[in-house]
């Protein structure tokens, strides 16, 4: 009887490792979220870059095309009478495509026109600069 007593209390799992179980599982669980939380950030911050590239893209594209008929110090002095980053985006918006410049628009405050927000730029805490362009230099999309 004593045999068959002792192989009855083992059958199942003891308070102690079920606690180390949980816990275990609790870890794992919170180095998992932590690693996707991680992910959909840096996805932003790839997003974030891509759309600075975009809009650089397009003020090559309209310096190309301006200064073309204009000459380069003509470029320079359009950009820079555009006088902010939401007005200089909208004088190259046409080399960007409708949906991407009315989601610039759309995210950026009128209020703060020096800054250019999207969806991304704005939950990483980031946004695009379209500062005045020196004569030293070319027009730059910052991402600050």
């Amino acid at each position: 009887m004593n045999a068959l007593s002792h192989s009855n209390s083992r059958r199942g799992f003891t308070m102690i490792e079920l606690l180390i179980v949980i816990s275990v599982i609790g870890i794992m669980s919170a180095l998992i979220i932590a690693a996707f939380s991680n992910a959909a950030q840096d996805t932003r911050r790839v997003i974030s870059r891509q759309q600075q590239a975009a809009v650089q893209n397009a003020v090559n594209a309209w310096v190309t095309s301006y200064s073309t008929n204009n000459g380069l110090s003509g470029s320079r002095t359009a950009y820079n009478a555009a006088g902010n980053s939401l007005a200089r985006l909208q004088l190259v918006g046409g080399y960007l495509d409708d949906s991407t410049l009315e989601h610039f628009v759309a995210n950026t405050d009128a209020a703060v026109p020096d800054t250019v927000l999207s969806a991304a730029l704005d939950k990483t805490g980031q946004f695009l600069l379209m500062g005045q362009w020196a004569s030293t230099s070319y027009p730059k999309v910052e991402l600050k």
